[in-house]
């Protein structure tokens, strides 16, 4: 499927939610930030390099639409990325992303979706940071490949529904699906990634212990396949049991435990397969208080990439933000992650990354907001003879809009 398509796809979906919510109340809220920011080693390169020294501009745009009807809700969220580095013409990038997320809710039933679809530097996407989405919160499962590169960029569209229907008071049986496409362009140099589809199935009995707290248990099957000549495909079966607590809108908790299993077959050089098993799970977990709120995950899962095969990644993240002052606040986000490629025949780079951002934000009126911040980044490749790291200085402004009822045409 070309990109082309792909964008089509969601842009009709986007429509036909626009449309089905067009006598509902629709709230927006446009969000401009500009940033100016210092690198002393952007590509974290062993014992430094002196081209990664360097400045550059960052211009961000999005657009919160927040979408509600009697029986459901939707965020729809388009947001525009532009960076420049005025040193190198290469870090120059354009990014596009659209996400959704939505959910309606029927007598006995409900139905969740999740839909991304993004038009992305590979760099930014393999030095995240520890940030949740708040459309995607159970989102961000870890960098694609491991591998910095800032000639390529990466073209995604993932779609995840999740259809549950209560049988009993107490019992509920649930039906999921999670299909990405994934593809990479190094226009005007060569590609090194590897173009890929993913799709993943699952269905559950889920047991409400009471009304805060429930347990479920089920499995799944998943298929990865490399889009190249290399044929790669990797099938995959597990089973899994999952907590949920909600104390309240302030407080939560959840965990996972899974047993995957997966065969690889490869057919170039030669035709080889091999079965590899293990545990995986995670635990998330929030709180929320008037003043201040954190949220941490940790956890381990088994994720398709670029370099056409899976990697085991076990992850750790954690966000705090506190109000200082009704005007100041701040925020630091941390992240660690170690990947290992599945399979003794992986092509994918083993790393450990790491990621600490500390930021400060004033509200110079009601919209209008300054800040700045620190990033440090660090990464041990297993390919490389030494570690390497980042210290990022930045300093940014900008616009964050009321929340508007488009609808009845109020603040």
């Amino acid at each position: 499927m070309n990109h082309t398509l792909v964008r089509r796809l969601l842009l009709v979906q986007a429509l036909l939610a626009g449309g089905a919510a067009s006598a509902a109340d629709i709230q927006t809220q446009p969000i401009i930030d500009v940033r100016a920011e210092q690198n002393d080693n952007f590509r974290m390169a062993p014992g430094g390099d002196p081209d990664a020294d360097v400045y550059g501009v960052i211009a961000d745009a999005q657009l919160l639409m927040d979408i509600a009807t009697p029986r459901g809700t939707a965020t729809l969220r388009p947001r525009i990325r532009y960076q420049n580095y005025p040193d190198r013409d290469d870090l120059e990038k354009f990014e596009g992303f659209l996400d959704l997320s939505a959910g309606y809710r029927w007598e006995r039933s409900s139905l969740e979706l999740i839909g991304h679809l993004s038009h992305e530097d590979l760099y930014n996407n393999e030095t995240a940071g520890g940030d949740f989405d708040p459309t995607d919160p159970d989102g961000g499962g870890g960098s694609d490949t491991g591998d910095i590169d800032t000639s390529q960029v990466r073209d995604e569209f993932e779609i995840r529904p999740t259809w549950e229907h209560r049988l009993t008071e107490r019992t509920s049986l649930g039906l999921g699906a999670d299909y990405s496409i994934v593809r990479y362009d190094a226009d005007p140099g060569v590609e090194t990634k590897k173009d890929y589809d993913y799709i993943q199935g699952d269905a559950y009995l889920k047991w409400a212990i009471d009304p805060r707290s429930d347990v479920s248990a089920g499995a799944y099957v998943s298929h990865y396949e490399a889009v190249s000549e290399d044929d790669e495909t990797i099938d995959a079966v597990g089973i899994q049991v999952g907590y949920d607590y909600r104390w309240s809108e302030q407080i939560g908790f959840q965990g996972r435990l899974f047993y995957e299993e997966n065969d690889i077959e490869e057919t170039i050089p030669f035709e080889f397969s091999e079965t590899t098993s293990n545990f995986g799970g995670y635990v998330s977990a929030y709180y929320r208080q008037q003043v201040s709120r954190w949220q941490m995950s940790v956890g381990r899962s088994f994720n398709p990439t670029g370099d056409g095969g899976k990697s085991e990644i076990d992850q750790f993240r954690l966000v705090y933000e506190r109000d200082l002052s009704p005007r100041l606040s701040f925020k630091g986000a941390g992240r660690y992650e170690t990947r290992n490629g599945l399979g003794s025949t992986s092509n994918t780079v083993d790393r450990d990354f790491a990621r600490l951002d500390l930021s400060l934000r004033w509200m110079a009126s009601r919209n209008w907001y300054i800040g700045g911040g620190y990033a440090y980044m660090w990464q041990d490749r297993a390919t490389a003879a030494d570690s390497g790291d980042n210290n990022k200085f930045y300093i940014n402004f900008g616009y964050q809009g009321l929340r508007q009822d488009t609808a009845a045409g109020r603040l």
